[in-house]
Protein backbone atom coordinates (compact mmCIF):
# COMPACT_ATOMS: atom_id res chain seq x y z
CA UNK A 1 0.00 0.00 0.00
CA UNK A 2 2.77 2.36 0.92
CA UNK A 3 4.48 1.62 -2.40
CA UNK A 4 1.30 2.39 -4.32
CA UNK A 5 0.85 5.62 -2.39
CA UNK A 6 4.44 6.64 -3.05
CA UNK A 7 4.07 5.96 -6.75
CA UNK A 8 0.83 7.94 -6.92
CA UNK A 9 2.40 10.79 -4.97
CA UNK A 10 5.45 10.82 -7.22
CA UNK A 11 3.21 10.78 -10.30
CA UNK A 12 1.15 13.67 -8.97
CA UNK A 13 4.33 15.61 -8.15
CA UNK A 14 5.76 15.05 -11.61
CA UNK A 15 2.49 16.17 -13.20
CA UNK A 16 2.48 19.31 -11.04
CA UNK A 17 6.10 20.10 -11.92
CA UNK A 18 5.33 19.59 -15.62
CA UNK A 19 2.30 21.88 -15.39
CA UNK A 20 4.31 24.56 -13.61
CA UNK A 21 7.04 24.34 -16.24
CA UNK A 22 4.46 24.65 -19.00
CA UNK A 23 2.89 27.68 -17.34
CA UNK A 24 6.32 29.26 -16.90
CA UNK A 25 7.21 28.61 -20.54
CA UNK A 26 3.93 30.08 -21.79
CA UNK A 27 4.39 33.14 -19.57
CA UNK A 28 7.94 33.61 -20.89
CA UNK A 29 6.80 33.33 -24.51
CA UNK A 30 3.95 35.80 -23.99
CA UNK A 31 6.32 38.22 -22.25
CA UNK A 32 8.84 37.99 -25.09
CA UNK A 33 6.13 38.56 -27.70
CA UNK A 34 4.74 41.52 -25.77
CA UNK A 35 8.21 43.03 -25.30
CA UNK A 36 8.94 42.61 -29.01
CA UNK A 37 6.26 45.05 -30.05
CA UNK A 38 7.50 48.46 -31.13
CA UNK A 39 5.42 51.62 -31.01
CA UNK A 40 7.33 54.90 -31.20
CA UNK A 41 6.40 58.51 -31.83
CA UNK A 42 8.48 61.63 -32.28
CA UNK A 43 8.64 65.06 -33.95
CA UNK A 44 11.01 65.79 -36.81
CA UNK A 45 12.34 68.82 -38.66
CA UNK A 46 11.86 68.59 -42.43
CA UNK A 47 13.35 70.98 -44.98
CA UNK A 48 11.09 71.54 -48.01
CA UNK A 49 12.46 72.32 -51.47
CA UNK A 50 11.39 75.97 -51.14
CA UNK A 51 13.69 76.33 -48.13
CA UNK A 52 11.04 76.26 -45.42
CA UNK A 53 11.75 74.21 -42.31
CA UNK A 54 8.64 72.56 -40.89
CA UNK A 55 8.02 70.09 -38.07
CA UNK A 56 6.06 66.89 -38.66
CA UNK A 57 4.80 64.28 -36.22
CA UNK A 58 5.79 60.69 -36.94
CA UNK A 59 5.02 57.23 -35.59
CA UNK A 60 6.48 53.80 -36.23
CA UNK A 61 4.88 50.51 -35.22
CA UNK A 62 6.22 47.04 -35.77
CA UNK A 63 8.07 44.11 -34.28
CA UNK A 64 11.55 44.28 -32.79
CA UNK A 65 14.29 41.92 -33.93
CA UNK A 66 16.66 40.71 -31.22
CA UNK A 67 20.04 39.00 -30.93
CA UNK A 68 20.73 35.92 -28.82
CA UNK A 69 21.13 38.13 -25.74
CA UNK A 70 17.62 39.55 -26.39
CA UNK A 71 18.99 43.00 -27.25
CA UNK A 72 16.99 44.97 -29.80
CA UNK A 73 18.91 45.01 -33.09
CA UNK A 74 16.29 46.36 -35.50
CA UNK A 75 12.60 46.29 -36.33
CA UNK A 76 10.13 45.00 -38.90
CA UNK A 77 7.67 47.76 -39.91
CA UNK A 78 3.94 47.21 -39.58
CA UNK A 79 2.86 50.85 -39.97
CA UNK A 80 4.53 54.25 -40.25
CA UNK A 81 2.71 57.57 -40.24
CA UNK A 82 3.39 61.23 -41.07
CA UNK A 83 1.21 63.97 -39.64
CA UNK A 84 1.75 67.37 -41.24
CA UNK A 85 0.57 70.38 -39.26
CA UNK A 86 -0.74 73.62 -40.68
CA UNK A 87 1.86 75.16 -43.00
CA UNK A 88 1.42 78.76 -44.18
CA UNK A 89 -0.07 78.89 -47.66
CA UNK A 90 -0.37 75.10 -47.92
CA UNK A 91 -3.38 72.82 -47.88
CA UNK A 92 -3.27 70.49 -44.87
CA UNK A 93 -3.32 66.83 -45.96
CA UNK A 94 -4.70 63.91 -43.96
CA UNK A 95 -2.32 61.66 -42.02
CA UNK A 96 -0.12 59.62 -44.35
CA UNK A 97 0.20 55.97 -43.33
CA UNK A 98 1.81 52.91 -44.87
CA UNK A 99 3.88 49.82 -44.09
CA UNK A 100 6.67 51.39 -46.17
CA UNK A 101 9.42 53.74 -44.96
CA UNK A 102 9.04 57.37 -46.11
CA UNK A 103 12.22 58.85 -47.61
CA UNK A 104 11.21 62.20 -49.15
CA UNK A 105 8.41 64.65 -48.38
CA UNK A 106 7.77 67.93 -50.21
CA UNK A 107 5.13 70.47 -51.17
CA UNK A 108 4.44 72.15 -54.53
CA UNK A 109 2.55 75.44 -53.97
CA UNK A 110 1.75 75.81 -57.69
CA UNK A 111 -0.43 72.69 -57.65
CA UNK A 112 -1.21 72.58 -53.89
CA UNK A 113 0.29 69.10 -53.83
CA UNK A 114 2.03 67.28 -51.00
CA UNK A 115 4.30 64.42 -52.04
CA UNK A 116 5.70 61.49 -50.06
CA UNK A 117 8.07 58.96 -51.61
CA UNK A 118 8.52 55.74 -49.64
CA UNK A 119 10.46 52.49 -49.98
CA UNK A 120 10.57 49.06 -48.39
CA UNK A 121 12.95 48.00 -45.61
CA UNK A 122 13.03 44.22 -46.14
CA UNK A 123 12.92 41.84 -49.10
CA UNK A 124 9.63 40.30 -47.94
CA UNK A 125 7.89 43.64 -48.49
CA UNK A 126 9.38 43.92 -51.98
CA UNK A 127 8.12 40.41 -52.79
CA UNK A 128 4.64 41.31 -51.48
CA UNK A 129 4.68 44.37 -53.77
CA UNK A 130 5.22 42.09 -56.76
CA UNK A 131 8.96 42.79 -57.15
CA UNK A 132 8.52 46.18 -58.87
CA UNK A 133 11.26 47.63 -61.09
CA UNK A 134 11.53 50.70 -58.86
CA UNK A 135 11.89 50.34 -55.09
CA UNK A 136 9.93 53.58 -54.55
CA UNK A 137 6.24 54.37 -54.26
CA UNK A 138 5.02 57.95 -54.71
CA UNK A 139 1.97 59.24 -52.84
CA UNK A 140 0.32 62.62 -53.41
CA UNK A 141 -2.36 64.67 -51.68
CA UNK A 142 -3.81 67.49 -53.78
CA UNK A 143 -5.58 70.35 -52.04
CA UNK A 144 -5.87 68.43 -48.79
CA UNK A 145 -7.59 65.43 -50.37
CA UNK A 146 -6.84 61.78 -49.53
CA UNK A 147 -3.43 60.35 -50.37
CA UNK A 148 -3.21 58.30 -53.54
CA UNK A 149 -0.47 56.39 -55.34
CA UNK A 150 0.83 57.77 -58.65
CA UNK A 151 3.68 56.74 -61.00
CA UNK A 152 7.02 58.01 -59.75
CA UNK A 153 7.69 61.39 -61.35
CA UNK A 154 11.02 61.51 -63.27
CA UNK A 155 11.73 64.92 -61.74
CA UNK A 156 12.11 63.28 -58.32
CA UNK A 157 15.08 61.17 -59.43
CA UNK A 158 18.15 62.36 -57.59
CA UNK A 159 16.15 64.20 -54.93
CA UNK A 160 17.92 63.99 -51.58
CA UNK A 161 16.18 62.31 -48.66
CA UNK A 162 14.81 64.74 -46.07
CA UNK A 163 13.17 62.24 -43.69
CA UNK A 164 14.67 60.00 -41.02
CA UNK A 165 14.77 56.51 -42.54
CA UNK A 166 16.77 54.43 -40.08
CA UNK A 167 14.65 54.60 -36.97
CA UNK A 168 16.29 53.25 -33.84
CA UNK A 169 14.48 50.23 -32.33
CA UNK A 170 14.82 51.93 -28.95
CA UNK A 171 12.96 54.95 -30.30
CA UNK A 172 13.74 58.59 -31.13
CA UNK A 173 13.50 61.03 -28.26
CA UNK A 174 12.12 64.55 -28.45
CA UNK A 175 12.62 66.57 -31.62
CA UNK A 176 14.81 65.06 -34.35
CA UNK A 177 16.73 67.95 -35.86
CA UNK A 178 18.32 68.35 -39.30
CA UNK A 179 21.84 68.04 -37.92
CA UNK A 180 21.10 64.65 -36.40
CA UNK A 181 19.57 63.37 -39.64
CA UNK A 182 22.63 64.59 -41.55
CA UNK A 183 24.88 62.42 -39.38
CA UNK A 184 22.65 59.38 -39.88
CA UNK A 185 22.35 60.13 -43.62
CA UNK A 186 26.11 59.66 -44.16
CA UNK A 187 25.99 56.01 -43.08
CA UNK A 188 22.78 55.16 -44.96
CA UNK A 189 22.64 52.99 -48.07
CA UNK A 190 22.15 54.74 -51.43
CA UNK A 191 18.43 53.89 -51.66
CA UNK A 192 17.78 55.82 -48.43
CA UNK A 193 20.04 58.77 -49.27
CA UNK A 194 18.27 59.91 -52.44
CA UNK A 195 15.71 58.77 -55.01
CA UNK A 196 17.76 56.67 -57.42
CA UNK A 197 16.91 55.49 -60.93
CA UNK A 198 19.11 52.41 -60.75
CA UNK A 199 19.57 50.12 -57.79
CA UNK A 200 20.85 46.70 -56.85
CA UNK A 201 19.07 44.27 -54.58
CA UNK A 202 20.24 41.15 -52.80
CA UNK A 203 16.67 39.90 -52.51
Amino acid sequence: MKGDFSMKFAGATNALVYALRLILLCTLVLTMVGCSRMSESWKEEVRLSDGRLIVVKRTAKGTLTRDIAMRATGWIPRETTLRIGQVDGAAKPPVWRSHLIPVVMDYDPASSTWTVVATYLFCDTWYDMGRPVSPYVQYISVGGEAWRVVPLQPGLIGKRANLLTHIRPTGESGLVREQYKEMRWRSSSARFKAITSSWKTNC
